[in-house]
């Protein structure tokens, strides 16, 4: 059984839009953070796990491999309404979340 605990589309800084998601799965709870910056280098896709009040990372997409576009924060539909862009994670979320059933399950 899943439950949601956050899910939100902010702009991290200046040049970069991130998305995270908290969610329980079973006994489990993961988090989901995905970065697009200005930067190709810097941009990141991760699942991370709870355990004892720390979150562990257990997967993580290569940035060269990533779907999610760089330079979100520059693009006009997204500059003043970050939260607009989330559609523009889902294919690494879904990447993220099949990748982490079959490590934790």
């Amino acid at each position: 059984m899943e439950k949601t605990i956050e899910k939100i589309c902010y702009a991290s800084n200046s040049q970069s839009i991130s998305y995270r998601e908290i969610y329980q799965l079973n006994d489990k709870k993961i988090k989901i953070e995905i970065k697009s910056d200005s930067y190709h280098n810097q941009c990141y896709a991760r699942a991370s796990v709870l355990k004892d009040d720390d979150w562990n990372i257990i997967y993580t997409i290569p940035y060269s491999l990533m779907q999610t576009p760089e330079g979100l924060a520059y693009k006009s539909d997204y500059k003043n309404k970050p939260a607009t862009a989330e559609t523009n994670f889902k294919e690494d979320v879904q990447k993220l979340r099949t990748h982490i059933e079959k490590i934790l399950f």
